[in-house]
């Protein structure tokens, strides 16, 4: 694919011909390009997460994500396109889109064939759980007997109460 980088622009823009575009590629393609010369000047481009090998002999990796940093941006090839995005997740540090439109009137539509994926999300401000709600649906969850646990608790407190006072 070999992309040109701009780091005084923060630009990375995609050769002619360009209809896919590899994540694994294009961070590998970056790294060379700024361990070149005095490249390493310019503000990183990417930031890495993942890659790493759940089993790599059965061929499962963790999925790689690359975050698009201080600016960056990629501008797809100037022509009208689909440019599928392969071998991993890119994204944009912060939110927002990776690519810039073409400088001339092209339509580029991008298609993210991203593999499968394991996300957590955490939601801020909602009615989330809270210590006391957990602790509240501990108590109430039913045993096997048939009880909640905070009915089994009270009972083996009076059990015991009984016990005690029967032996004295």
């Amino acid at each position: 694919m070999a992309a040109q980088f701009y780091g005084s622009t923060k630009l990375i823009v995609l050769p002619t011909g360009t209809i896919s575009l590899s994540v694994r590629d294009l961070w590998s393609d970056w790294v060379r390009w700024h361990a070149t010369s005095d490249n390493c000047k310019y503000f990183a481009a990417f930031r890495s997460l993942g890659g790493d090998p759940i089993d790599a002999a059965a061929g499962t990796y963790i999925p790689f994500y690359i975050y698009l940093t201080n600016g960056w941006r990629i501008r797809p090839q100037e022509a009208n396109h689909t440019l599928k995005v392969t071998e991993g997740i890119l994204l944009v540090e912060g939110g927002g889109d990776p690519f810039l439109p073409t400088l001339g009137g092209y339509t580029v539509q991008v298609d993210f064939q991203q593999p499968v994926q394991a996300i957590s999300i955490t939601a801020g401000g909602g009615t989330g759980l809270t210590e006391a709600g957990i602790a509240d649906a501990v108590w109430a969850k039913l045993l096997a007997n048939g009880m909640t646990a905070e009915a089994n608790l009270l009972s083996a407190k009076q059990n015991a109460a009984n016990a005690f006072a029967v032996s004295t």
